[in-house]
């Protein structure tokens, strides 16, 4: 009987030794260090499958965390697609593949009860934290000598450098008390502990306390039991790039039987600047008795020569134990042409340097050396102006279309600045620019505005009709927020045409997103007489003007990452784990400096002290930076300045070919082509979907767009039922006896957690209502709770070319039948309602998928009608049947297909009372005949 290795084998023939070693060394400790082009998501792919294949573990006992969500939906693919390949039929969808911050959300949520968080908690992401600093930095940073904490005079600066503290604080697991009192880190202690409360407070949470609160459950005694029990094997991806207490999480996790595989390359660590350490990797074999270490060292990317140049690179300096011995190797079975494949350029001057630059790209394109535009990457440590402004300017002016995303340069773009034009009118901010720091920017949008409103009068007439409605409000409110006024202004031309273009319209949702973040961070809801003008000092002079300066990355299509037909410009960080036939790397003459004073106030506090010193800091990282760059190579290395390059890169620029000095006629007849980039199958849960059976518009912009709805369509009512309920089930699996005080608190708890998420709140005679909902269900269904087996439970499967997502609010389990339970807050409909057979068709699909899972099918279906007092009329039964399943599934896939195919036209106009009223986009679609609905708010518009 063949074995599982020699099954494998055989589907990939291609495997080395060292490969087919990393993926049978599954028990105990393991270390794989991966360098570039190695094969290493294959390989993490077919360890995860010798697992499962050999029975070592089923795949909800398999942690495999990586550090993107893009990196961890390929492993997902990679997974499901070599599954098939060899056979293995279970259900994969409860492997734990994720990044770290998902892992430990995914936690949290199940035992939240633990934690100081409530239900429906926000999680900060970069730019929302510095917003909740700056809403409460009067409460959080004190003032110094007149400057905050005695050192910045500006707000923002002061909230840009103290969020670096905050982190490190939180990922060092650094104790507060130790901190010296009397001086400036007193003082970040003292605001720290002020963040913190305030976080909690507004049921808040920023990244690094996502992980400090799992690391807490986990050293609970009383949890760590219930959250390991189904944890057999951990596999981290890029390890070098964690941080202190990620460390800590794993191998708290794998504790103690310590099967536990971390994967990673230590030359290839870029995110100090981000909290991680390089240490973790360097020091993960002092953990155990016994850590096996594998190397992967046969590069499958590069040519020869570009291999031999960046080991060069990389070995130049002595490491002296911060790097483990290990050299790259060319792929023996490959045979490598002769051409130039590694040179440089020198110009002498920055117009010179760009025109060799672009002679070069032309050149190759010509001769098709490559076949697209996509295949040339340009790497640079920043693509800010100051960086990348000769080479963009150069291709602009020979028409060769570039991608540079993470240009900062979102409020380059007309949408953009028509639409601040617009809002500077509505709000008369145009009086006060004679002192703002960006009053040439805006005077060139409202310059580039009045052409428009030339061509386009009726936009002129609103504009002026909306600032003089401002300007003449003395008491009172408008029923408007701030975001219903860009809604209005996209019923108008030029912005309706504009929506029209995919990019364009991503980038006025960004837009949208970041007007709700002003509303909710600076505490508006509505325009009023009173907060009028502080909305016009606040959304220029302060948020705007900060966004401006700091800069925003365009949007980037994370189906389509490397679109085909642009040169791609790119930061060497945002190239990690890409490769392309053709790389050429500048920014060799500019110093390179890492950020070392956080590290240096805070480490001699951390649990391990400092590890690096700062000279070996800048003289590593420099290094791997650079190696990162040079290893995306896969057939061609140009290495580009316009002066003389700095010191380190000596190794790899001495002696070579300066272009246009080079054998082109060998080069000439290379035919290049890229790899096909992986795009990851995209998921539709059932609730999207029923929103493009609604009207498909609204899940154009809602869902494929994105825009931010200007007020909170979820109701609160609902909500409140659901989570109460749900708490009450977690309590009965929690082994607990539940008791009506017990609900009143949760409801309470809940009802506070939804107000902070925006909801609005409900009248006192709707909440008491709610919570009459659920104590009738808990008083007459205590024969129901006996059969409990999971609450809230994933319902998604993946299809051949895209994955349903779904959850199922109970699961029922009685001698082995399975039963599942739907609530639904509403009164129970007549069963010819058309939302019966919308309920019906859901039920039966989770019902089939749950079958699949479990491998039994289920017995009952059930909706619980809340709103009904008495349960006979409340508990509903529907009866499964698999041609009603197989009609379900057919009719989910025919809407998905058409959201696929990219088909939004709204053939049957939606019940305009119902749907369109409440929809922000009712404006541009009644303007622009896609439904016909007049009211007279649509008139005044």
């Amino acid at each position: 009987m063949m074995s599982v290795i020699d099954k494998i084998q055989e589907i990939v023939p291609t495997l080395n030794s060292e490969q087919v070693d990393a993926i049978v060394s599954t028990d105990g400790p393991v270390l794989i260090i991966a360098g570039p082009g190695t094969g290493k998501t294959l390989t993490i792919t077919l360890r995860t499958l010798y697992l499962l294949l050999t029975d070592k573990a089923q795949p909800e006992e398999i942690i495999l965390t990586t550090f993107t969500e893009k990196a961890a939906f390929e492993l997902k693919d990679r997974v499901n697609q070599l599954a098939r390949k060899l056979n293995y039929r279970n259900n994969l969808n409860q492997l734990k593949i994720g990044t770290i911050h998902s892992l430990c959300n995914e936690f949290i949520m199940k035992f939240l009860n633990y934690t100081p968080l409530k239900k429906g908690y926000i999680i900060l992401d970069e730019l929302t934290q510095l917003f909740f600093i700056y809403e409460h930095f009067d409460e959080i940073i004190p003032i110094t000598n007149g400057k905050f904490f005695g050192k910045w005079l500006n707000k923002w600066d002061t909230i840009k450098n103290v969020v670096s503290y905050f982190n490190k604080i939180t990922e060092e697991i650094i104790d507060i008390s130790l901190l010296p009192s009397d001086d400036f880190l007193g003082e970040i202690a003292e605001s720290y502990r002020k963040y913190q409360e305030k976080l909690f407070e507004e049921n808040k949470i920023d990244f690094p306390h996502l992980q400090k609160i799992f690391f807490d459950l986990l050293q609970n005694e009383e949890l760590y039991p219930k959250i390991k029990q189904k944890i057999k094997y951990i596999m981290v991806d890029e390890y070098q790039d964690t941080n202190y207490i990620q460390e800590q999480i794993f191998l708290k996790l794998a504790s103690p039987e310590n099967n536990i595989c971390v994967v990673g390359d230590e030359d290839q660590a870029l995110y100090r600047f981000r909290g991680a350490t390089v240490r973790n990797i360097l020091e993960f074999p002092k953990h155990f008795k016994n850590c096996k270490q594998i190397k992967l060292t046969i590069n499958y990317r590069s040519h020869k020569d570009i291999i031999e140049r960046y080991n060069k690179f990389i070995t130049s300096i002595e490491w002296n134990g911060f790097r483990y011995p290990k050299q790259s190797q060319p792929n023996p079975q490959e045979n490598f042409p002769q051409y130039p494949a590694v040179f440089c350029i020198w110009g002498k001057n920055k117009k010179d340097e760009a025109e060799k630059f672009v002679n070069l790209i032309k050149f190759l394109k010509k001769n098709k050396v490559i076949q697209d535009w996509s295949d040339i990457a340009l790497l640079l440590k920043s693509i800010r102006p100051e960086y990348s402004e000769h080479y963009i300017q150069i291709l602009k002016d020979n028409h060769i279309p570039y991608f540079a995303p993470r240009a900062k340069l979102f409020f380059e773009n007309d949408e953009i600045k028509l639409m601040l034009a617009c809002y500077l009118i509505i709000f008369g901010f145009y009086d006060n620019l004679d002192d703002y720091p960006h009053k040439n920017y805006l005077e060139n949008a409202i310059k580039l505005l009045g052409e428009k409103v030339k061509q386009h009068p009726s936009l002129k007439d609103y504009l002026k009709r909306k600032a003089t409605q401002i300007q003449n409000l003395k008491e009172g409110s408008l029923d408007l927020t701030i975001l219903d006024y860009f809604y209005q202004l996209l019923a108008y031309e030029p912005f309706s045409s504009l929506l029209k273009d995919k990019n364009t319209a991503h980038n006025l949702s960004t837009f949208s997103k970041l007007i709700a973040i002003f509303q909710d961070y600076y505490n508006i809801s509505l325009v009023t007489a009173k907060n009028k003008q502080h909305i016009k000092n606040y959304l220029f002079g302060s948020f705007f003007n900060f966004l401006i300066k700091s800069g925003i990355d365009e949007y980037e299509d994370p189906d389509n990452p490397i679109p085909k037909g642009f040169v791609q410009i790119m930061t060497i960080h945002q190239s990690k784990g890409l490769e392309f036939p053709v790389v050429i790397v500048g920014s060799l003459h500019k110093n390179f400096a890492v950020q070392k004073q956080v590290d240096r106030d805070l480490l001699p506090f951390s649990k391990r002290g400092t590890f690096e010193t700062e000279r070996q800091m800048t003289e590593f990282d420099r290094l791997r930076h650079y190696y990162v760059a040079f290893s995306r190579a896969q057939k061609i290395l140009v290495l580009t300045t316009h002066e003389k390059p700095q010191p380190w890169f000596s190794p790899i620029w001495d002696g070579l070919d300066q272009y246009p000095y080079i054998e082109k006629e060998t080069l000439k007849a290379q035919k290049f082509t890229s790899k096909p980039q992986f795009i990851p199958k995209k998921s539709y849960s059932f609730s999207n979907v029923n929103v493009y059976e609604t009207c498909p518009q609204q899940y154009l912009f809602y869902k494929e767009y994105q825009f931010h709805p200007s007020r909170s369509a979820q109701i609160l009512f609902g909500s409140l039922v659901h989570h109460t309920i749900e708490d009450l089930h977690r309590a009965v699996l929690d082994g607990k006896n539940v008791s009506i005080p017990d609900i009143e608190i949760w409801f309470e708890r809940n009802y506070k957690a939804l107000l902070l998420a925006g909801l609005r709140p409900i009248a006192k005679t709707q909440k008491e209502s709610a919570l009459k909902h659920v104590i009738n269900y808990f008083t007459q269904n205590k024969d129901l709770f006996q059969k409990i087996k999971e609450t809230e439970v994933d319902v998604s499967v993946e299809k051949e070319d895209y994955i349903i997502t779904g959850k199922v609010d109970l699961l029922l389990s009685e001698e082995g039948k399975l039963e599942i339970l739907d609530f639904k807050t509403q009164p129970k409909p007549q069963l010819n309602d058309p939302l019966m057979d919308k309920y019906y068709k859901q039920l039966c699909l989770y019902a089939y998928i749950l079958k699949e899972r479990y491998g039994k099918p289920v017995e009952k279906m059930y909706i619980y009608w809340t709103a009904e007092e008495k349960r006979k009329n409340a508990l509903m039964e529907l009866k499964y049947s698999d041609d009603e399943v197989e009609k379900a599934g057919k009719y989910f896939d025919e809407l998905v297909q058409k959201i696929r195919s990219q088909d939004f036209a709204v053939k049957n106009q939606p019940d305009t009372e119902k749907v369109c009223k409440e929809c922000d986009f009712r404006f541009y679609c009644s303007q622009n005949g896609i439904i016909k609905f007049k009211t007279k708010e649509l008139e005044e518009v």
